[in-house]
C-alpha cells in the first residue's frame, strides 16, 4: 500500500535567497529564559543572524511538541528546534477544522503589542487625516502605508469615506523594502519633510508628485522618522502594507474595504 507523507508545517529548505535581507533588522523579543536561550542559540549556529530581528512567540508543548517553538526571523515565520538549528518555514494548523493556529496567535500578539505601542506614537511620526466638521468621531485606525503600495493607494482612495462616517485614519511610515534607501524609503521621507504632509501624501498616492519633492527629506532627521517607523512595524509584527491597527481593538494585515472596517467599529 503506498504511505503518503504530508507535510503539515511547510518546507524544510530554506533557500539562501531568503536571507538576503537579514543585515536590515535589529533587535529581539524574548519573554522566558527559554527564549533568551533559543535566540542565542540561533545567531550563535549562524553568524548572519548576528543583527537579524528574532521574535520567539511560543513553545508548542501544549500541542505535543515540547522542543519546537513558533519564531519570526527576519519577517520569516518559521518553527524551530529548540537547539536553534533546524526549522521549517510555514505555519502551524489544527486539521480537525483546518484552523490556521499560528495565523492566530499572530494576530493576538500582534494587536496586544500595538496597543502597547501605538500611545507612544509621536506627533512627527504621524500623519492624521481627520474626520469631517461636524461629524462625530466613533474610533481611529492607525495605518502603516508605503506610498508605493498598491492597496495602500486605494485604502487612500477611501478617505473621504472614513472621514465620512467618523473614523480617524493616522498614518505611520513603513517602507516595505526596509532600511535600505529604496524608492519606498525616499518617497516616505519626502512626505515626511514635506512643508504639508497631507498634500504630499496625496500627491505620491495618486502619481502627482513629478518632481515637485526633488531634493526634500534627504537629512538624517527625515530619515530618523522613516526608521523609527520601521521600527516600530517590526516590533508589531508587521509584514507588510497596509497594515491596520483599530482602536476598538484588533489589527488588520493587509488592505479591507473602508466599509468593513467601518461597520466594524461601529
Amino acid at each position: 500500500m503506498k504511505k503518503v507523507i504530508i507535510p503539515l508545517v511547510g518546507a524544510a529548505v530554506l533557500a539562501t535567497s531568503l536571507w538576503l535581507t537579514l543585515g536590515q533588522h535589529t533587535g529581539a523579543e524574548a519573554t522566558t529564559d527559554a527564549d533568551y536561550e533559543l535566540v542565542s542559540k540561533i545567531r550563535e549556529n549562524n553568524p548572519r543572524f548576528a543583527n537579524a530581528s528574532i521574535v520567539v512567540h511560543r513553545n508548542l508543548a501544549e500541542f505535543g511538541f515540547a522542543n519546537l517553538y513558533e519564531i519570526n526571523l527576519g519577517g520569516q515565520n518559521m518553527v524551530v528546534t529548540e537547539d536553534g538549528r533546524y526549522a521549517f518555514v510555514g505555519d502551524f494548523f489544527d486539521l480537525s477544522d483546518i484552523t490556521n493556529l499560528s495565523a492566530e496567535h499572530r494576530t493576538e500578539r500582534m494587536a496586544q503589542v500595538a496597543e502597547q505601542e501605538l500611545p507612544n506614537v509621536t506627533d512627527e511620526m504621524r500623519i492624521t487625516f481627520s474626520v469631517n466638521d461636524g461629524v462625530q468621531e466613533i474610533g481611529s485606525i492607525y495605518v502603516f502605508t508605503d506610498p508605493t503600495c498598491t492597496y495602500c493607494r486605494r485604502l487612500h482612495q477611501e478617505l473621504d469615506e472614513y472621514a465620512a462616517a467618523g473614523v480617524t485614519v493616522h498614518y505611520l511610515p513603513y517602507p516595505r523594502s526596509g532600511l535600505q534607501r529604496g524608492r519606498d524609503f525616499t518617497q516616505l521621507s519626502a512626505i515626511y519633510c514635506a512643508d504639508d504632509r497631507h498634500t504630499a501624501m496625496d500627491d505620491f498616492k495618486f502619481d502627482q508628485a513629478g518632481d515637485k519633492y526633488a531634493g526634500v527629506g534627504t537629512t538624517a532627521e527625515c530619515h530618523e522618522i522613516i526608521e523609527r517607523g520601521y521600527r516600530l512595524g517590526q516590533r508589531v509584527g508587521v509584514t507588510g502594507t497596509p497594515f491596520i491597527v483599530l482602536s476598538s481593538g484588533g489589527v488588520i494585515p493587509g488592505y479591507n474595504p473602508a466599509r468593513q472596517i467601518i461597520q466594524r467599529m461601529q
